[in-house]
């Protein structure tokens, strides 16, 4: 017996002694043959900077050199993956913390992004008369511009995960604004716009109102955006109010069925693997839709030139429009500049778009112009479409 234990830890020491060899082995290799490294473990979500090497006199001397020489080999390390979903692991299971950045973990395990959460804390009584005061001359005109072409122009607020779910959130940070300040700011400012003439579709207000109202609710536990429940009211709301304007049915109405989907797919999970544990917090239900889409042969939606300019908010509207409303043309502008959208599986047509790519923009039959709630009056791409199609 005393033999066999003589052994049994004899070949544990040489293993140990064989990986103590072969990390540093592999390191080189990954180092040297980046595109063929070994690596143990699932990928890290999330996009990563690489520091350049800058070989200079000046880089060695101040250390920038060693310091990215020294990211580098850390970062080819084959036991990396593991070893940082480890740590964020145990921070994530003994004291409730995320180590992913701009990621907080609310009541429940409710994941947001700090961005929001500040947002929502810091508005005041006056935000939507001043944001509606900058915002409302530049609407106007861009309504004026689809409209003078015979164009259906909308403008879509879409809502937040902090201002449907607060009482997961408000009491990790200092929240300094008060209840009402909170819960008026989009009716209000939305109010204005309607008052200056603006057509909007308000979906961050009725998407807040329909709140436990679904046996899941409309905002994943692990993601940050609306779920497809929510998406899919919105898209309704859309080619209603496209209808309205055109003042017949220039899209096909659509309508769903959903169930409740476990686990948690696509979207739904997307701050859930964003924040790097060994065994992601997906045991949260979802909706999954079924759509009793319309047969699109024939239909004037198929031949329209659309776009979408906003935020990730309408990847799914998207998705909806053109799937189940036949918006067979309609191309979505990623924060109007970053990509172009297109086509029956949305997928990525153009990147980083230069002024004289989006001067198609200028000649769309419906234009889709999308902030979330946490942003309205302050997106840049609003200032830059007014730009491109007034020339001011």
């Amino acid at each position: 017996m005393a033999a066999a234990t003589t052994r049994a830890g004899q070949w544990l020491r040489r293993l140990a002694a064989a990986a103590v060899l072969l990390m540093p082995a592999l390191t080189l290799w990954n180092i040297a043959e980046p595109s063929r490294a070994f690596n143990i473990g699932p990928s890290l979500i999330g996009v990563t900077k690489q520091t350049p090497l800058d070989l200079s006199l000046r880089a060695f001397l101040d250390g920038a050199l060693q310091k990215a020489a020294a990211i580098r080999i850390a970062e080819a390390m084959p036991l990396r993956r593991t070893l940082i979903r480890l740590n964020n692991q145990i921070a994530y299971s003994l004291f409730g913390e995320v180590n992913a950045p701009g990621i907080l973990a609310g009541a429940g395990g409710q994941l947001v992004e700090r961005s929001y959460l500040e947002e929502y804390c810091t508005r005041s009584d006056g935000d939507a008369d001043r944001l509606a005061d900058t915002v409302v001359p530049l609407l106007r005109n861009l309504q004026a511009y689809y409209r003078d072409r015979g164009a259906i122009f909308l403008y879509v607020v879409t809502p937040s995960k902090v201002a449907h779910l607060p009482q997961h959130f408000v009491h990790l940070i200092s929240c300094r604004s008060t209840d009402a300040a909170r819960i008026e700011l989009v009716p209000r400012y939305v109010a204005r716009l309607r008052a200056a003439g603006i057509d909007v579709v308000d979906a961050a207000t009725s998407t807040h109102a329909l709140k436990g109202q679904y046996p899941v609710e409309l905002f994943p536990r692990g993601g940050i955006h609306w779920n497809d429940q929510a998406m899919a009211r919105a898209s309704q709301q859309i080619v209603e109010a496209v209808n309205r304007q055109a003042g017949r049915e220039l899209l096909p109405q659509f309508d769903f069925t959903s169930t409740v989907n476990l686990p948690p797919e696509g979207r739904d999970r997307d701050l859930a693997e964003l924040i790097n544990l060994l065994v992601s917090p997906l045991d949260y239900a979802t909706p999954k839709l079924t759509f009793s889409n319309p047969s699109c042969a024939g239909q004037p939606a198929r031949t329209i030139d659309a776009a979408i300019v906003g935020g990730s908010f309408m990847d799914g509207v998207g998705e909806v429009l053109t799937e189940s409303a036949c918006m067979a043309r309609l191309s979505q502008y990623f924060y109007l500049k970053l990509g172009r959208y297109g086509g029956a599986r949305r997928q990525l047509i153009q990147e980083n778009l230069s002024d004289s790519d989006l001067q198609r923009l200028r000649d769309v039959d419906i234009m889709l112009l999308e902030e979330n709630e946490s942003a309205i009056g302050r997106q840049g791409y609003l200032t830059l479409l007014h730009h491109i199609v007034t020339d001011k």
